[in-house]
Protein backbone atom coordinates (compact mmCIF):
# COMPACT_ATOMS: atom_id res chain seq x y z
CA UNK A 1 0.00 0.00 0.00
CA UNK A 2 2.75 2.41 0.79
CA UNK A 3 4.67 1.31 -2.58
CA UNK A 4 1.41 2.59 -4.31
CA UNK A 5 0.64 5.64 -2.59
CA UNK A 6 4.72 6.42 -3.15
CA UNK A 7 4.38 5.19 -7.06
CA UNK A 8 1.03 7.89 -7.31
CA UNK A 9 3.02 10.68 -5.61
CA UNK A 10 5.95 10.16 -7.97
CA UNK A 11 3.42 10.28 -10.83
CA UNK A 12 1.53 13.28 -9.69
CA UNK A 13 4.78 15.63 -11.10
CA UNK A 14 4.52 14.18 -13.87
CA UNK A 15 0.97 14.19 -14.82
CA UNK A 16 1.29 17.83 -14.07
CA UNK A 17 4.11 18.10 -16.43
CA UNK A 18 2.02 16.62 -19.25
CA UNK A 19 -0.53 19.11 -18.75
CA UNK A 20 1.69 22.21 -18.67
CA UNK A 21 2.85 20.52 -21.94
CA UNK A 22 -0.32 19.64 -23.94
CA UNK A 23 -1.61 22.98 -22.93
CA UNK A 24 1.15 24.94 -24.67
CA UNK A 25 -0.64 26.73 -26.65
CA UNK A 26 -3.74 28.20 -24.40
CA UNK A 27 -2.01 31.09 -23.42
CA UNK A 28 -0.96 32.19 -26.51
CA UNK A 29 -3.31 35.20 -27.26
CA UNK A 30 -3.60 34.82 -31.02
CA UNK A 31 -6.44 37.00 -31.39
CA UNK A 32 -4.21 40.28 -29.99
CA UNK A 33 -4.36 43.04 -32.47
CA UNK A 34 -1.14 43.31 -34.82
CA UNK A 35 -1.60 45.35 -37.72
CA UNK A 36 -0.33 44.66 -41.14
CA UNK A 37 2.30 46.37 -42.51
CA UNK A 38 5.40 46.23 -45.39
CA UNK A 39 8.37 47.35 -46.70
CA UNK A 40 8.91 51.18 -48.05
CA UNK A 41 7.15 51.45 -50.87
CA UNK A 42 9.26 53.92 -52.42
CA UNK A 43 12.94 53.40 -51.56
CA UNK A 44 14.62 55.66 -53.99
CA UNK A 45 13.26 59.06 -52.45
CA UNK A 46 15.19 58.51 -49.78
CA UNK A 47 18.85 58.92 -48.89
CA UNK A 48 20.30 55.59 -49.42
CA UNK A 49 17.74 54.83 -52.25
CA UNK A 50 19.26 57.92 -54.31
CA UNK A 51 22.75 57.42 -53.65
CA UNK A 52 22.14 53.67 -54.50
CA UNK A 53 20.22 54.21 -57.99
CA UNK A 54 22.94 56.58 -59.23
CA UNK A 55 25.29 53.52 -59.03
CA UNK A 56 22.34 51.13 -60.67
CA UNK A 57 22.23 52.76 -63.99
CA UNK A 58 25.16 51.36 -65.20
CA UNK A 59 23.99 48.08 -64.45
CA UNK A 60 20.41 47.65 -65.70
CA UNK A 61 18.42 44.89 -63.72
CA UNK A 62 21.47 43.71 -61.60
CA UNK A 63 21.94 43.83 -57.54
CA UNK A 64 25.12 45.38 -55.97
CA UNK A 65 27.11 43.04 -53.73
CA UNK A 66 30.48 43.42 -50.82
CA UNK A 67 31.31 40.53 -48.27
CA UNK A 68 31.40 40.83 -44.81
CA UNK A 69 33.53 38.24 -43.82
CA UNK A 70 35.36 39.97 -40.10
CA UNK A 71 33.02 40.90 -37.32
CA UNK A 72 34.40 44.38 -37.28
CA UNK A 73 33.11 44.92 -40.99
CA UNK A 74 29.54 43.61 -40.27
CA UNK A 75 29.06 45.87 -37.42
CA UNK A 76 30.23 48.95 -38.47
CA UNK A 77 27.75 48.02 -41.44
CA UNK A 78 25.14 48.01 -39.18
CA UNK A 79 25.66 50.50 -36.97
CA UNK A 80 26.03 53.27 -40.71
CA UNK A 81 23.08 52.06 -41.82
CA UNK A 82 21.07 52.47 -39.20
CA UNK A 83 22.26 55.73 -38.04
CA UNK A 84 21.95 56.94 -42.39
CA UNK A 85 18.37 55.32 -42.57
CA UNK A 86 15.61 58.15 -43.08
CA UNK A 87 12.57 55.69 -43.49
CA UNK A 88 12.26 52.84 -42.44
CA UNK A 89 14.71 49.24 -40.88
CA UNK A 90 13.42 46.34 -40.39
CA UNK A 91 14.96 43.28 -38.75
CA UNK A 92 14.79 40.03 -38.17
CA UNK A 93 17.28 37.50 -36.33
CA UNK A 94 17.24 33.85 -34.39
CA UNK A 95 19.45 35.43 -31.68
CA UNK A 96 19.70 39.16 -30.29
CA UNK A 97 21.83 39.11 -27.18
CA UNK A 98 21.10 42.14 -24.49
CA UNK A 99 24.99 42.35 -24.05
CA UNK A 100 26.82 45.50 -24.83
CA UNK A 101 26.89 45.16 -28.43
CA UNK A 102 23.03 44.33 -28.43
CA UNK A 103 22.19 46.94 -26.25
CA UNK A 104 24.66 49.47 -28.59
CA UNK A 105 22.24 48.17 -31.45
CA UNK A 106 18.93 48.71 -29.28
CA UNK A 107 20.43 52.21 -28.45
CA UNK A 108 20.88 53.22 -32.42
CA UNK A 109 17.45 51.70 -33.31
CA UNK A 110 15.88 53.80 -30.74
CA UNK A 111 17.69 57.38 -31.58
CA UNK A 112 16.25 56.10 -35.32
CA UNK A 113 12.98 56.09 -33.93
CA UNK A 114 13.32 59.41 -32.46
CA UNK A 115 13.89 60.96 -35.46
CA UNK A 116 10.65 59.65 -37.22
CA UNK A 117 12.35 56.28 -38.73
CA UNK A 118 9.88 53.34 -38.85
CA UNK A 119 11.89 50.08 -36.68
CA UNK A 120 10.46 46.42 -36.72
CA UNK A 121 12.00 43.92 -34.89
CA UNK A 122 11.46 40.28 -35.35
CA UNK A 123 13.04 37.94 -33.03
CA UNK A 124 12.90 34.42 -32.70
CA UNK A 125 11.13 33.57 -28.88
CA UNK A 126 13.77 30.58 -28.41
CA UNK A 127 16.29 32.43 -26.87
CA UNK A 128 14.26 35.16 -24.85
CA UNK A 129 14.65 35.64 -21.36
CA UNK A 130 12.05 37.92 -18.71
CA UNK A 131 14.85 40.45 -18.78
CA UNK A 132 14.77 40.81 -22.94
CA UNK A 133 11.24 40.49 -23.04
CA UNK A 134 10.97 43.48 -20.80
CA UNK A 135 13.25 45.61 -22.63
CA UNK A 136 11.62 44.66 -25.78
CA UNK A 137 8.39 45.91 -24.76
CA UNK A 138 9.78 49.21 -23.54
CA UNK A 139 11.31 49.75 -26.20
CA UNK A 140 7.76 49.02 -28.01
CA UNK A 141 6.14 51.41 -26.40
CA UNK A 142 7.86 53.60 -28.41
CA UNK A 143 5.30 55.04 -31.53
CA UNK A 144 7.68 54.50 -33.90
CA UNK A 145 8.94 50.61 -32.71
CA UNK A 146 6.76 47.14 -33.04
CA UNK A 147 8.81 44.44 -31.69
CA UNK A 148 7.41 40.78 -32.46
CA UNK A 149 8.63 37.47 -31.39
CA UNK A 150 8.08 34.51 -33.90
CA UNK A 151 6.67 31.17 -32.31
CA UNK A 152 6.45 31.81 -29.04
CA UNK A 153 6.32 29.08 -25.92
CA UNK A 154 3.60 31.07 -24.11
CA UNK A 155 3.21 33.71 -21.63
CA UNK A 156 4.41 31.17 -19.16
CA UNK A 157 7.50 30.04 -20.74
CA UNK A 158 10.93 31.28 -19.31
CA UNK A 159 11.82 28.52 -16.87
CA UNK A 160 14.32 26.84 -19.36
CA UNK A 161 13.91 23.17 -18.52
CA UNK A 162 10.13 22.84 -19.43
CA UNK A 163 10.91 24.79 -22.13
CA UNK A 164 13.07 22.13 -23.71
CA UNK A 165 10.88 19.71 -22.74
CA UNK A 166 7.89 21.57 -24.53
CA UNK A 167 10.21 21.32 -27.56
CA UNK A 168 10.87 17.89 -27.77
CA UNK A 169 7.57 16.67 -26.35
CA UNK A 170 5.04 19.26 -26.78
CA UNK A 171 3.31 20.48 -29.46
CA UNK A 172 4.68 19.98 -32.87
CA UNK A 173 5.00 23.83 -33.91
CA UNK A 174 7.53 24.44 -31.03
CA UNK A 175 10.30 22.26 -32.52
CA UNK A 176 10.79 24.75 -35.46
CA UNK A 177 12.93 27.86 -35.11
CA UNK A 178 12.83 31.08 -37.24
CA UNK A 179 16.07 30.75 -38.11
CA UNK A 180 16.48 33.99 -40.80
CA UNK A 181 18.84 36.83 -40.42
CA UNK A 182 18.14 39.63 -42.43
CA UNK A 183 18.80 43.28 -41.89
CA UNK A 184 17.05 46.33 -44.07
CA UNK A 185 17.39 49.66 -44.19
CA UNK A 186 15.28 52.06 -46.26
CA UNK A 187 14.64 49.03 -48.23
CA UNK A 188 17.80 49.99 -50.21
CA UNK A 189 20.33 48.09 -48.01
CA UNK A 190 20.14 44.63 -47.30
CA UNK A 191 22.66 42.18 -44.93
CA UNK A 192 22.27 38.42 -44.70
CA UNK A 193 24.42 35.75 -44.00
CA UNK A 194 25.23 33.92 -40.85
CA UNK A 195 25.54 36.37 -38.01
CA UNK A 196 22.88 36.94 -35.29
CA UNK A 197 23.20 40.07 -32.94
CA UNK A 198 26.02 39.63 -29.92
CA UNK A 199 29.35 40.49 -29.13
CA UNK A 200 30.83 37.08 -30.33
CA UNK A 201 29.17 37.53 -33.91
CA UNK A 202 31.13 40.85 -34.49
CA UNK A 203 34.57 40.19 -32.55
CA UNK A 204 34.06 41.87 -29.51
CA UNK A 205 33.90 38.63 -26.89
CA UNK A 206 36.63 38.86 -24.72
CA UNK A 207 36.25 34.86 -23.96
CA UNK A 208 34.93 33.60 -27.50
CA UNK A 209 34.26 34.96 -31.46
CA UNK A 210 32.48 33.06 -33.74
CA UNK A 211 34.09 33.35 -37.80
CA UNK A 212 31.22 33.71 -39.54
CA UNK A 213 30.35 35.99 -43.63
CA UNK A 214 27.51 38.34 -44.44
CA UNK A 215 26.96 39.82 -47.46
CA UNK A 216 25.42 43.74 -48.04
CA UNK A 217 23.05 43.68 -50.79
CA UNK A 218 21.77 46.46 -52.45
CA UNK A 219 19.20 47.28 -54.99
CA UNK A 220 16.19 45.00 -56.32
CA UNK A 221 17.37 42.06 -54.15
CA UNK A 222 16.82 44.43 -51.65
CA UNK A 223 13.30 44.72 -51.64
CA UNK A 224 13.09 40.53 -52.14
CA UNK A 225 14.81 40.44 -49.06
CA UNK A 226 11.86 43.58 -47.86
CA UNK A 227 9.16 40.95 -48.93
CA UNK A 228 10.21 37.64 -47.41
CA UNK A 229 10.49 39.89 -44.24
CA UNK A 230 7.00 41.15 -44.52
CA UNK A 231 5.74 37.64 -44.87
CA UNK A 232 7.38 36.41 -41.36
CA UNK A 233 6.36 39.95 -40.26
CA UNK A 234 2.70 39.65 -41.13
CA UNK A 235 2.56 36.06 -40.10
CA UNK A 236 0.35 34.76 -38.04
CA UNK A 237 2.97 32.82 -35.32
CA UNK A 238 4.77 36.50 -35.10
CA UNK A 239 3.32 37.70 -31.88
CA UNK A 240 3.71 41.41 -30.60
CA UNK A 241 5.76 41.29 -27.54
CA UNK A 242 3.28 43.39 -25.40
CA UNK A 243 0.96 40.63 -25.64
CA UNK A 244 3.72 38.34 -23.72
CA UNK A 245 4.69 40.58 -20.98
CA UNK A 246 2.24 40.55 -17.63
CA UNK A 247 2.50 44.80 -17.52
CA UNK A 248 2.19 47.19 -19.91
CA UNK A 249 5.75 49.90 -19.97
CA UNK A 250 5.03 53.16 -18.72
CA UNK A 251 6.81 56.45 -20.00
CA UNK A 252 9.11 55.77 -16.43
CA UNK A 253 10.32 52.82 -17.99
CA UNK A 254 11.10 53.99 -21.42
CA UNK A 255 13.06 56.84 -20.24
CA UNK A 256 14.82 54.49 -17.71
CA UNK A 257 15.83 51.98 -20.43
CA UNK A 258 17.17 54.79 -22.46
CA UNK A 259 19.18 55.55 -19.55
CA UNK A 260 20.92 52.16 -19.60
CA UNK A 261 21.07 52.13 -23.60
CA UNK A 262 22.90 55.67 -23.50
CA UNK A 263 25.30 54.17 -20.75
CA UNK A 264 25.93 51.06 -22.96
CA UNK A 265 26.88 53.13 -25.85
CA UNK A 266 29.09 55.01 -23.85
CA UNK A 267 30.77 52.36 -22.57
CA UNK A 268 31.38 50.63 -26.37
CA UNK A 269 32.70 54.00 -27.73
CA UNK A 270 35.30 54.00 -24.35
CA UNK A 271 36.42 50.44 -25.93
CA UNK A 272 39.35 49.40 -27.67
CA UNK A 273 36.98 47.63 -30.12
CA UNK A 274 35.53 51.01 -31.18
CA UNK A 275 38.78 52.24 -31.77
CA UNK A 276 38.86 49.47 -34.45
CA UNK A 277 35.52 50.44 -35.76
CA UNK A 278 36.77 54.05 -36.09
CA UNK A 279 40.02 52.77 -38.22
CA UNK A 280 37.70 50.63 -40.11
CA UNK A 281 38.57 51.05 -43.69
CA UNK A 282 34.71 49.97 -44.67
CA UNK A 283 33.68 52.67 -42.44
CA UNK A 284 35.62 55.15 -44.30
CA UNK A 285 34.15 53.52 -47.79
CA UNK A 286 30.62 53.60 -46.17
CA UNK A 287 31.04 57.98 -45.66
CA UNK A 288 32.43 58.41 -48.71
CA UNK A 289 30.24 56.19 -51.70
CA UNK A 290 33.14 54.17 -52.82
CA UNK A 291 32.46 50.67 -51.39
CA UNK A 292 33.61 48.21 -54.19
CA UNK A 293 30.41 46.96 -54.83
CA UNK A 294 30.06 43.47 -57.33
CA UNK A 295 26.91 43.93 -59.23
CA UNK A 296 25.39 40.44 -60.66
CA UNK A 297 22.30 38.79 -60.89
CA UNK A 298 20.78 37.41 -57.63
CA UNK A 299 18.09 35.90 -56.56
CA UNK A 300 16.51 35.89 -52.94
CA UNK A 301 15.54 32.13 -51.29
CA UNK A 302 13.38 31.88 -48.22
CA UNK A 303 11.37 29.39 -46.16
CA UNK A 304 7.70 29.95 -45.95
CA UNK A 305 7.43 31.58 -42.45
CA UNK A 306 4.55 28.15 -41.60
CA UNK A 307 7.11 25.58 -42.74
CA UNK A 308 7.69 24.85 -38.58
CA UNK A 309 3.90 23.92 -38.19
CA UNK A 310 4.17 21.14 -40.40
CA UNK A 311 7.53 20.05 -41.38
CA UNK A 312 5.86 16.83 -43.81
CA UNK A 313 3.85 19.73 -45.92
CA UNK A 314 6.23 19.64 -49.46
CA UNK A 315 4.81 23.15 -49.96
CA UNK A 316 6.12 24.75 -47.03
CA UNK A 317 9.33 22.38 -46.58
CA UNK A 318 10.25 22.34 -50.41
CA UNK A 319 10.56 26.27 -51.34
CA UNK A 320 14.20 26.75 -50.20
CA UNK A 321 15.77 23.34 -50.04
CA UNK A 322 14.11 22.37 -53.00
CA UNK A 323 15.53 25.44 -54.26
CA UNK A 324 18.90 25.42 -53.41
CA UNK A 325 19.04 21.37 -54.23
CA UNK A 326 18.34 22.14 -57.43
CA UNK A 327 20.85 24.83 -57.43
CA UNK A 328 23.98 22.91 -56.42
CA UNK A 329 23.05 19.46 -58.73
CA UNK A 330 23.53 22.11 -61.36
CA UNK A 331 27.02 22.30 -60.59
CA UNK A 332 29.46 21.12 -63.58
CA UNK A 333 32.76 21.15 -61.97
CA UNK A 334 33.14 22.26 -58.25
CA UNK A 335 31.29 22.68 -55.64
CA UNK A 336 33.09 24.37 -52.25
CA UNK A 337 30.91 24.65 -49.13
CA UNK A 338 31.41 26.60 -45.44
CA UNK A 339 28.76 24.87 -42.84
CA UNK A 340 29.37 24.42 -39.07
CA UNK A 341 26.85 21.58 -38.65
CA UNK A 342 26.90 19.02 -40.95
CA UNK A 343 24.69 16.79 -40.98
CA UNK A 344 23.85 15.54 -45.10
CA UNK A 345 21.20 13.00 -43.86
CA UNK A 346 20.09 10.39 -46.75
CA UNK A 347 18.84 12.82 -49.46
CA UNK A 348 21.72 14.74 -48.92
CA UNK A 349 24.40 12.05 -49.10
CA UNK A 350 22.37 10.79 -52.57
CA UNK A 351 23.37 14.54 -54.24
CA UNK A 352 26.57 14.65 -53.25
CA UNK A 353 26.84 10.80 -54.68
CA UNK A 354 25.39 11.74 -57.85
CA UNK A 355 27.62 14.96 -57.79
CA UNK A 356 30.89 12.64 -57.25
CA UNK A 357 29.42 10.34 -59.80
CA UNK A 358 30.13 13.30 -62.45
CA UNK A 359 33.31 13.81 -61.19
CA UNK A 360 32.84 17.14 -59.37
CA UNK A 361 35.45 18.32 -57.08
CA UNK A 362 33.25 18.13 -53.26
CA UNK A 363 35.39 20.36 -50.76
CA UNK A 364 33.70 20.86 -47.44
CA UNK A 365 34.86 22.84 -44.28
CA UNK A 366 33.23 22.20 -40.96
CA UNK A 367 33.83 22.16 -37.46
CA UNK A 368 36.26 19.57 -35.75
CA UNK A 369 34.91 18.03 -32.22
CA UNK A 370 36.62 20.82 -30.34
CA UNK A 371 35.45 23.82 -32.26
CA UNK A 372 31.80 22.57 -32.31
CA UNK A 373 29.03 24.90 -30.29
CA UNK A 374 26.60 22.03 -31.36
CA UNK A 375 27.93 18.48 -30.32
CA UNK A 376 24.96 16.24 -31.35
CA UNK A 377 25.17 18.51 -34.72
CA UNK A 378 28.38 17.12 -34.04
CA UNK A 379 27.84 13.30 -34.20
CA UNK A 380 25.33 13.31 -36.88
CA UNK A 381 28.42 14.69 -38.96
CA UNK A 382 30.67 12.06 -37.50
CA UNK A 383 27.81 9.08 -38.78
CA UNK A 384 28.74 9.98 -42.56
CA UNK A 385 32.23 10.88 -42.73
CA UNK A 386 33.45 7.71 -43.86
CA UNK A 387 31.07 7.48 -46.23
CA UNK A 388 31.88 10.99 -47.64
CA UNK A 389 35.82 9.93 -47.82
CA UNK A 390 34.80 6.80 -49.83
CA UNK A 391 33.08 8.47 -52.19
CA UNK A 392 35.95 11.10 -53.00
CA UNK A 393 34.60 14.38 -50.59
CA UNK A 394 37.19 16.16 -49.28
CA UNK A 395 36.85 17.28 -45.80
CA UNK A 396 38.52 20.15 -43.54
CA UNK A 397 37.80 20.69 -39.77
CA UNK A 398 38.50 23.55 -38.46
CA UNK A 399 40.94 23.62 -35.29
CA UNK A 400 39.90 24.50 -31.87
CA UNK A 401 42.08 27.51 -31.20
CA UNK A 402 43.68 29.79 -34.34
CA UNK A 403 46.24 32.66 -33.77
CA UNK A 404 44.73 36.03 -34.10
CA UNK A 405 46.64 38.44 -36.54
CA UNK A 406 45.98 42.45 -35.90
CA UNK A 407 43.64 43.69 -38.16
CA UNK A 408 46.00 47.02 -38.92
CA UNK A 409 48.97 44.88 -39.81
CA UNK A 410 47.11 43.07 -42.51
CA UNK A 411 46.00 46.30 -44.12
CA UNK A 412 49.90 46.92 -44.18
CA UNK A 413 50.67 43.73 -45.52
CA UNK A 414 48.18 42.81 -47.91
CA UNK A 415 47.81 45.87 -50.95
CA UNK A 416 43.96 46.56 -52.29
CA UNK A 417 40.82 45.37 -51.38
CA UNK A 418 40.26 42.13 -53.36
CA UNK A 419 43.74 40.67 -51.37
CA UNK A 420 42.18 42.30 -47.85
CA UNK A 421 39.31 40.48 -48.09
CA UNK A 422 41.17 37.22 -49.27
CA UNK A 423 43.06 37.47 -45.79
CA UNK A 424 40.04 38.71 -43.23
CA UNK A 425 39.72 34.93 -42.76
CA UNK A 426 41.97 35.31 -40.23
CA UNK A 427 42.04 38.61 -39.42
CA UNK A 428 41.24 40.36 -36.28
CA UNK A 429 38.02 41.52 -35.24
CA UNK A 430 35.67 39.14 -36.79
CA UNK A 431 38.60 35.51 -37.17
CA UNK A 432 37.84 32.82 -35.42
CA UNK A 433 39.77 32.38 -32.52
CA UNK A 434 39.70 30.72 -29.07
CA UNK A 435 36.47 30.08 -27.77
CA UNK A 436 36.10 29.70 -23.87
CA UNK A 437 32.36 28.39 -23.68
CA UNK A 438 32.97 24.56 -23.56
CA UNK A 439 30.52 23.23 -21.07
CA UNK A 440 26.44 22.63 -22.06
CA UNK A 441 23.81 24.36 -19.51
CA UNK A 442 21.00 22.85 -17.95
CA UNK A 443 19.57 25.29 -15.16
CA UNK A 444 22.27 25.32 -12.71
CA UNK A 445 24.62 22.64 -13.60
CA UNK A 446 26.69 22.21 -16.36
CA UNK A 447 28.54 19.35 -18.41
CA UNK A 448 31.93 19.87 -19.76
CA UNK A 449 32.73 17.74 -22.92
CA UNK A 450 35.46 19.74 -24.38
CA UNK A 451 38.68 21.45 -24.06
CA UNK A 452 39.50 25.00 -22.04
CA UNK A 453 38.94 26.98 -25.26
CA UNK A 454 38.00 26.36 -28.49
CA UNK A 455 37.51 28.15 -32.09
CA UNK A 456 33.90 28.47 -33.41
CA UNK A 457 32.53 28.25 -37.08
CA UNK A 458 29.65 29.91 -38.01
CA UNK A 459 29.52 30.73 -41.58
CA UNK A 460 27.12 29.59 -44.22
CA UNK A 461 28.45 29.67 -47.27
CA UNK A 462 28.90 28.05 -50.89
CA UNK A 463 30.33 28.65 -53.91
CA UNK A 464 29.79 26.71 -57.18
CA UNK A 465 31.95 26.51 -60.47
CA UNK A 466 33.48 29.71 -59.61
CA UNK A 467 30.38 31.34 -61.35
CA UNK A 468 27.77 31.07 -58.34
CA UNK A 469 27.86 31.90 -54.40
CA UNK A 470 24.95 31.52 -51.81
CA UNK A 471 25.14 33.66 -48.70
CA UNK A 472 22.57 32.94 -45.71
CA UNK A 473 21.51 30.91 -42.65
CA UNK A 474 21.29 27.63 -44.22
CA UNK A 475 23.36 24.80 -42.52
CA UNK A 476 23.28 21.23 -44.18
CA UNK A 477 21.69 19.72 -41.61
CA UNK A 478 17.93 18.24 -40.63
CA UNK A 479 17.23 21.44 -39.22
CA UNK A 480 17.61 23.68 -41.53
CA UNK A 481 16.20 21.47 -44.57
CA UNK A 482 12.69 20.21 -42.14
CA UNK A 483 12.05 22.61 -39.25
CA UNK A 484 13.36 25.89 -39.18
CA UNK A 485 12.69 28.52 -41.31
CA UNK A 486 16.22 29.98 -43.18
CA UNK A 487 17.01 32.82 -46.06
CA UNK A 488 19.72 33.48 -47.99
CA UNK A 489 20.82 35.07 -51.51
CA UNK A 490 21.91 33.30 -54.64
CA UNK A 491 24.19 35.33 -56.92
CA UNK A 492 25.56 34.55 -60.05
CA UNK A 493 29.22 36.60 -60.48
CA UNK A 494 32.24 35.04 -60.80
CA UNK A 495 34.26 38.09 -59.16
CA UNK A 496 32.14 37.82 -56.18
CA UNK A 497 31.97 33.51 -56.42
CA UNK A 498 36.31 34.00 -56.49
CA UNK A 499 36.35 36.39 -53.98
CA UNK A 500 34.53 33.45 -52.03
CA UNK A 501 36.85 31.19 -52.98
CA UNK A 502 39.62 33.01 -51.96
CA UNK A 503 38.08 33.14 -48.48
CA UNK A 504 37.77 29.12 -48.93
CA UNK A 505 41.78 28.75 -50.24
CA UNK A 506 42.81 30.68 -46.82
CA UNK A 507 40.17 28.63 -44.63
CA UNK A 508 41.60 25.21 -45.73
CA UNK A 509 45.50 25.89 -45.41
CA UNK A 510 46.83 22.76 -42.62
CA UNK A 511 47.69 25.72 -40.16
CA UNK A 512 43.94 26.77 -39.72
CA UNK A 513 42.41 23.45 -40.13
CA UNK A 514 42.70 19.77 -40.51
CA UNK A 515 42.59 17.41 -43.37
CA UNK A 516 40.35 14.64 -42.53
CA UNK A 517 41.80 11.36 -44.65
CA UNK A 518 41.57 7.86 -44.45
CA UNK A 519 43.82 5.16 -43.61
CA UNK A 520 42.67 2.15 -45.61
CA UNK A 521 38.68 1.87 -45.53
CA UNK A 522 38.03 2.75 -42.00
CA UNK A 523 40.51 4.19 -39.96
CA UNK A 524 40.46 8.06 -39.74
CA UNK A 525 43.21 10.31 -39.61
CA UNK A 526 43.49 14.06 -39.21
CA UNK A 527 46.23 15.77 -40.92
CA UNK A 528 47.46 19.28 -40.29
CA UNK A 529 50.66 21.45 -39.73
CA UNK A 530 52.27 23.08 -36.80
CA UNK A 531 54.80 25.07 -36.69
CA UNK A 532 55.91 24.23 -40.18
CA UNK A 533 55.62 20.64 -39.40
CA UNK A 534 53.37 17.89 -40.55
CA UNK A 535 51.06 16.39 -37.52
CA UNK A 536 48.82 13.52 -37.79
CA UNK A 537 45.98 12.68 -35.07
CA UNK A 538 44.27 9.06 -34.90
CA UNK A 539 41.16 10.26 -32.90
CA UNK A 540 39.51 13.30 -32.93
CA UNK A 541 42.20 16.25 -32.15
CA UNK A 542 43.03 16.98 -28.73
CA UNK A 543 40.00 15.34 -27.42
CA UNK A 544 39.85 12.80 -24.45
CA UNK A 545 37.78 9.82 -24.22
CA UNK A 546 35.27 10.36 -21.82
CA UNK A 547 33.63 13.40 -23.52
CA UNK A 548 33.92 11.25 -27.24
CA UNK A 549 31.66 8.62 -25.28
CA UNK A 550 29.62 10.85 -23.45
CA UNK A 551 28.82 12.43 -27.14
CA UNK A 552 28.40 9.06 -28.61
CA UNK A 553 25.65 7.91 -25.94
CA UNK A 554 23.23 11.25 -26.43
CA UNK A 555 23.77 10.93 -30.16
CA UNK A 556 21.87 7.50 -29.60
CA UNK A 557 19.17 9.10 -27.56
CA UNK A 558 18.81 12.05 -29.91
CA UNK A 559 16.70 11.73 -33.58
CA UNK A 560 18.58 12.91 -36.57
CA UNK A 561 15.66 15.50 -37.24
CA UNK A 562 16.53 17.54 -34.17
CA UNK A 563 20.60 17.25 -34.95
Amino acid sequence: MVRHQAARAALLPLCLLLLYLLNGCASIPYDYPRPVSSALYRPEGTSLGKKIQAQAVNHPGASGFYLLPTGIDAFTARALMIDRAEKTLDLQYYIFHDDLMGKFVYNRLMAAADRGVRVRLLLDDWHQTPETDWLLATMASHPNIEVRLFNPFGTHRRTFLPRVLRMVFGPQRLRGRMHNKAFIADNSVAIVGGRNIGAEYFGASEEFNFYDVDLMAVGPIARGVSATFDDHWNCVLAMPVSALVSRRPTADDLKSARRDLETQRECLKKSTYWLKVQASELLKRLDAGKVPLVWGQAEVLSDHPLKCIDPDDSRQTAKMTQKLKGILAAAQSELLMVTPYFVPGQAGMRLLREMRGRNLTIKIITNSFLSSDAPLAQIGYMRYRKDLLRMGVELYEIKPTLVQLQHDQDRRQFGGDFRRLCNSFIQGGGSLIQRGASRIQIGGSSIQYGGSSRGALHAKTFVLDHQTVFVGSFNFDPRSMKLDTQNGIVIHSPELADQAACLFAKGISPTRTYRVTLLGDDDLVWITADNGREVRYYQEPLSRFWPRLTLRGLSWLTPELLL
